[in-house]
């Protein structure tokens, strides 16, 4: 059972190590997920599919050897963002992101949200469109606008949601556009959600110029060092099974 243990424990850290959980969408608490690893390989190892955690196991290593010394997270990042030239536009759509449980941004939640406020000083739009996630996760907007504030950025500040995933958004920024007689929106997202964000809101006919912020979980233009390449993978791996989906459900 010990063995089985180390096993499924070694699974557990693979797959959390390379951010797998986020290839379903699940975003919730992942240290619980390398416990649960652990205590079924220990399980499995005293009965005839011990064959399983074992498999996984030496699967999951090449796996990981393969994303930290190859260049696959290169290849994979390839085709995944898309940048347009920036235009005037009605509206900057910053889309819904993480947010800390103080209220306060995550990395990429902020990246975002400063490229979109960029995008809003250099006069693009005068509006700025927030999206935001469901609840328990709090709301983006105090933290918005008091930002807004202390850069001096002017416009109206308008929220839409909760959402829970990119289809919720694409088709409350579809009603948004719709009621208000908009004809074009910048879309501020991660580089690397860019594609499969403006494809499923063109897709509900809206007209949108794609204009991802700054990457600042990884080094996404280089992909040459180990750590990078593993923060990368769940993401790239996440981005293109959601084309996969979107694309079957008719989605984009």
């Amino acid at each position: 059972m010990l063995v089985g243990l180390a096993v499924g424990g070694l699974i557990g850290l693979i797959a959390l190590d390379l951010e797998l959980p986020s290839m379903v969408s699940y975003w919730g608490q992942r240290a619980p997920l390398g416990v649960v690893a652990a205590l079924a390989g220990a399980l499995l190892w005293r009965t005839k599919l011990r064959v399983l955690p074992a498999v996984a196991a030496v699967a999951l290593s090449l796996i990981w050897l393969s994303v930290a010394f190859t260049p696959f997270c290169a290849w994979l990042a390839d085709g995944l963002v898309r940048r347009d030239r920036e235009g005037s536009a009605d509206a900057v759509l910053v889309l819904a992101s993480g947010v800390q449980l103080d209220g306060e941004p995550t990395p990429a939640a902020l990246s975002r949200l400063v490229h979109g406020l960029e995008l809003l000083r250099a006069g693009h739009a005068s509006r700025l469109v927030v999206s935001e996630i469901r609840a328990p996760v709090p709301s983006s907007e105090p933290y918005a606008r008091a930002l807004m504030g202390r850069l001096g950025v002017e416009g109206e500040l308008i929220v839409l949601g909760p959402i829970s995933r990119t289809r919720d958004e694409a088709l409350a920024v579809s009603a948004l556009v719709k009621q208000r007689g908009w004809k074009r929106v910048l879309v501020v997202s991660s580089p690397v959600h860019s594609r499969r964000s403006c494809g499923a809101l063109e897709r509900e006919g809206v007209s949108v110029v794609s204009s991802p912020s700054i990457e600042t979980h990884y080094d996404l233009e280089k992909l040459t060092r180990p750590d990078d390449r593993r923060a990368a993978f769940g993401s790239l791996i996440h981005e293109w099974v959601g084309l996969w989906v979107y694309r079957r459900r008719g989605w984009i």
